[in-house]
């Protein structure tokens, strides 16, 4: 079932930290056939379910996790808290099982301070923006895509971190995906869909608007250290060989984005 073509990204900054293990997943290595080639794990899009439920399985056994939580991802800004001590055991009991065709909460953000639980985050020119406080233990995994961004669904993530476990800004690395990049972030109607204050983002010489810098200065505005924020600056529609992008493709899969604490 596996294949020995997957390939991972990794942050530089959290790739040497053994508290935590993390993984921005390729398209290649999966099950998928036609324009969901291969390693695709969006069950709603458009792909053999069992296809998508094969890949879901390679990609936590490649990460060697046993729990895991998939979102159903709406474009909106709810976070979902999963603090150890408030969770029911019917809800613990929820992470373990082997069923990867459910997702098990709709949000577009989810933040733990749990163990060995895989938030896994699915993109396709969307940002996944991972978090981790060193200090007090507390992962995070945002899906932003431009609906995210103008709802700031970043610093709303960081507030609850701050809020529900106590993490201090200044202690948070954050990590930004593949996604659509400054080149091709085209938004032709943005009069109608991007705030005016957002408008600052756009290029002075077509409509193309940078979301890779409103997620930076999104983070850098709640504390977060500059020299702790990486992001790989890959774009999703210019590297469709590599990353699903829909801009790019249009029907296409979803690539994993994966973080957990160990």
């Amino acid at each position: 079932m596996e294949s020995n073509n997957i390939k991972i990204y990794e942050f530089g900054h959290f790739k040497n930290l053994s508290s935590i293990v993390h993984g921005i997943f390729t398209r290649a290595g999966g099950t998928s056939t036609d324009v969901f080639n291969s390693l695709n794990i969006g069950i709603n899009s458009g792909d053999d379910p069992k296809a998508v439920a094969r890949n879901r399985d390679i990609i936590i056994k490649k990460m060697g996790m046993k729990s895991f939580v998939f979102l159903n991802q709406v474009h909106k800004d709810s976070i979902k808290i999963l603090k150890k001590e408030e969770l029911e055991l019917s809800e613990l009991e929820l992470f373990g099982k082997k069923i990867s065709n459910i997702e098990t909460y709709t949000a577009d953000s989810i933040v733990t301070d749990m163990k060995e639980l895989a938030l896994v985050i699915q993109v396709a020119d969307c940002q996944s923006v991972m978090l981790y406080d060193h200090k007090k233990k507390v992962i995070a995994n945002i899906h932003s895509g431009w609906r995210g961004s103008v709802k700031n669904i970043i610093g709303k993530t960081l507030d609850k971190m701050i809020l529900k476990f106590g993490c201090r800004p200044e202690n948070i690395m954050a990590g930004i995906s593949p996604s659509l990049g400054p080149c091709c972030s085209e938004f032709i109607n943005y009069k109608d869909e991007i705030p005016q204050d957002l408008w600052k983002y756009k290029s002075k010489n077509n409509e193309c608007f940078n979301f890779w810098k409103i997620s930076l200065d999104q983070l850098l505005k709640k504390g977060v250290k500059k020299e702790h924020i990486e992001n790989m600056e890959i774009c999703t529609k210019c590297n469709t060989q590599k990353f699903y992008s829909f801009r790019g493709e249009k029907i296409t899969g979803r690539f994993a984005c994966v973080i957990s604490m160990i």
